[in-house]
């Protein structure tokens, strides 16, 4: 009966405060809305790794299937004492360079989403309260195998709506003081999860569940030191290409985003010390727009293929500029030739991060 008071209570003060609403700030500086009863909770999740995405402005809106798949695989991590963002990365790195799709996601792999019963994942669609705490109760039983035979038989008003599939997990949530109702008793099992509800919940869960209990023996996200180092290389842009020795691994980029505006081309290079440094293209290309002085004005040549010395103290990059470059100027006059047309072998010292090139002529 107290349970059921202090469920009731909990859901009038989420009711009433939805229209109390302030902007809270992320550890990369963006801001977003949140509820104030929500507040403090969405900031531990993105203080402890529950949460790094800036996708979403608005925390009172639904929740994709998707994201709160990733969000629970990150309390599973955590668990697990893995590093989920590491074990992403260097995944996503070895998928671009073989040039093929990663396949399922971590939510997937770790059996906490699933389809639904057509079978289709659907990502971007929100995903419903008993689906939530299906999810939930999934992330928990990964990492936890208590049992539960005191859990109180489901008693909300609408208990016959929730879905068989659902109902064990609906009730592990409520026992566990996860999940509660809605208001008037109800669960409302089809109605829609916001974000902040999401993260709310999630830092229940580690709360009460995971938080300084012994790492879970469990080596799905395990990498090895020089992988960890590795997955700091990687960029959700456009691959060009890699390479790899026993001392350093290098990658290129495209940075380009698509908006209006010079093009970033750069190479990641991880030394032997597993230190990670970024470097642009040191060779440009030709443009007719102006997009401002000096070189974040000019965009940076494509780079088609790189390699490395044999002891991984030099990256070597090459780019070839098919039209001599100049600096382009606002009232349709040229500066002063830059770049010959040919081909750019560039040599990029690893240690001191200088880079130097030289030219031959096109064939």
């Amino acid at each position: 009966m107290l349970k059921r008071g202090l469920a009731l209570l909990l859901a009038l003060v989420m009711l009433t405060s939805v229209a109390s609403a302030v902007q809270a700030t992320t550890p990369e500086g963006e801001r977003y809305d949140v509820s104030a009863w929500a507040q403090k909770d969405v900031a531990e999740a993105w203080k402890i790794g529950l949460h790094k995405s800036n996708t979403y402005t608005d925390y009172r809106k639904p929740v994709p299937r998707g994201l709160f798949g990733a969000d629970a695989s990150r309390l599973v991590a955590l668990a697990f004492g893995g590093d989920y963002d590491a074990y992403i990365n260097y995944k996503e790195i070895q998928c671009q360079i073989k040039d093929q799709p990663c396949g399922k996601t971590v939510a997937e792999e770790l059996g906490l989403l699933k389809g639904r019963e057509d079978g289709n994942m659907d990502y971007d669609t929100a995903i419903t309260r008993q689906e939530a705490a299906v999810v939930l109760a999934r992330a928990y039983r990964s990492y936890c195998d208590e049992i539960h035979d005191d859990a109180e038989p489901l008693s909300y008003a609408d208990n016959g709506k929730i879905a068989d599939w659902a109902k064990t997990d609906v009730q592990l949530m409520t026992h566990l003081g996860i999940m509660n109702g809605v208001g008037e008793n109800k669960f409302d099992p089809q109605g829609s999860y916001t974000l902040e509800q999401c993260l709310v919940t999630l830092v229940r869960l580690y709360n009460n569940t995971c938080k300084g209990k012994p790492t879970v023996k469990n080596d799905f996200f395990a990498l090895t030191p020089r992988q960890v180092a590795v997955s700091q290389a990687y960029m959700p842009t456009n691959y060009l290409c890699s390479a790899e020795n026993d001392q350093t691994f290098a990658i290129a980029y495209n940075m380009g985003t698509g908006h209006r505006g010079p093009i970033d081309v750069k190479v990641f290079v991880v030394d032997a010390k597993g230190t990670c440094k970024g470097y642009r293209n040191a060779i440009k290309d030709s443009y007719n727009i102006y997009w401002g002085e000096g070189e974040n004005g000019q965009s940076d040549a494509h780079i088609e293929k790189i390699w490395l010395s044999d002891d991984g103290s030099k990256v070597y990059y090459q780019s070839t500029v098919k039209e001599d470059v100049y600096p382009y100027y606002p009232n349709g006059t040229y500066g002063k030739l830059l770049f010959a047309k040919g081909v750019y072998t560039v040599t990029l010292d690893v240690a001191t991060g200088k880079q130097t090139y030289t030219r031959a002529d096109l064939t």
